[in-house]
């Protein structure tokens, strides 16, 4: 039933707060003791934080509509929510893109002079791509708190594509232009991020090809470099389309998207999404992983001391 998904949507909610908040502290711990972030790190941390908002947002917008429904029908209740969800959505959609620009630059094997020049400058291009991220995710989301538009744009007694009467239909002109504005938001970020991953798997590509061709050993730390980055960014690319069609769905009209079926696929996918993803880099990233490691071998210990 509906109480059934809303439960496994915050469960899987949780889990990724857990997930996206181990890894913002730990390159937050590390920042704090050497005084310095990579660029990389910078990326994932930002990208941490934005998960864990949207989760939150997305936790507390399934509370109210369990516990407080006639709440979230209130116009600055829907607003607020909708407004911080689309910018949270959208900046970490364009983190991703971030992630996926530094892998693309920094492993892929290149040799023309534009591309030799990037990869000279991407540390520092980095943090100026997240503010640009967050200021374009921002602008964006800005036209929501205006926007007279609603979630239930088809007010009818009939379907969407049934005969009826213009009386029959309402639709919002702001809401669709709501629509077409966060397609776009959404479909750069995302053309950019499966641009970046064609290239680093063709660049890994050529590698081992070339690898095969001499006589040195097959596996070596460049290979290496390309399929942690590979691993990272196939997993991230499949979620990434998963929850793009997801968050396409979420801006249909409701007459489309009416059916219990739909509405429980979507919620799960925009759950598994962000909570996927950080495990896996939590499992890919060696840093995390080793720091995780420890985590479960002090518990362990504890455990045990408790046991005995």
């Amino acid at each position: 039933g509906r109480h059934e998904t809303s439960t496994t949507t915050i469960c899987a909610n949780i889990i990724g707060m857990f997930g996206n908040g181990f890894i913002a502290v730990i390159y937050c711990i590390d920042w704090v003791k050497s005084r310095k972030l990579f660029s990389c790190d910078m990326i994932l941390t930002c990208l941490a934080m934005s998960r864990i908002l949207l989760q939150g947002i997305f936790t507390a917008y399934i509370f109210i509509h369990i516990f407080a429904p006639g709440t979230h029908y209130l116009n600055q209740v829907q607003k607020s929510l909708s407004f911080l969800w689309l910018f949270a959505n959208t900046v970490g959609l364009w983190f991703t893109a971030c992630l996926g620009i530094f892998y693309c630059v920094k492993i892929t094997i290149c040799n023309q002079p534009l591309f030799l020049r990037m990869k000279q400058k991407i540390s520092v291009m980095v943090p100026k791509l997240l503010l640009w991220s967050l200021l374009v995710s921002f602008v964006t989301s800005i036209p929501l708190i205006w926007s007279q538009y609603s979630f239930y744009l088809c007010i009818s007694k009939g379907h969407l594509f049934s005969n009826s009467t213009v009386e029959d239909k309402t639709w919002d002109v702001s809401y669709l232009y709501f629509t077409f504005l966060y397609s776009a938001a959404s479909f750069i970020p995302f053309i950019i991020f499966l641009t970046t991953s064609i290239l680093l798997i063709s660049s890994l590509w050529r590698h081992t090809r070339n690898m095969q061709c001499n006589t040195t050993s097959f596996w070596d730390p460049s290979t290496e470099a390309h399929v942690s980055a590979i691993k990272a960014l196939i997993s991230c690319l499949i979620l990434y389309i998963f929850n793009f069609a997801a968050v396409i769905v979420t801006a249909l009209p409701t007459c489309l998207t009416d059916r219990i079926w739909t509405r429980t696929i979507t919620y799960m996918v925009l759950a598994a999404y962000p909570s996927g993803h950080s495990l896996i880099l939590i499992l890919i990233n060696p840093k995390l992983k080793q720091a995780l490691v420890r985590i479960l071998q002090i518990i362990k210990c504890h455990l045990k001391g408790e046991i005995f």
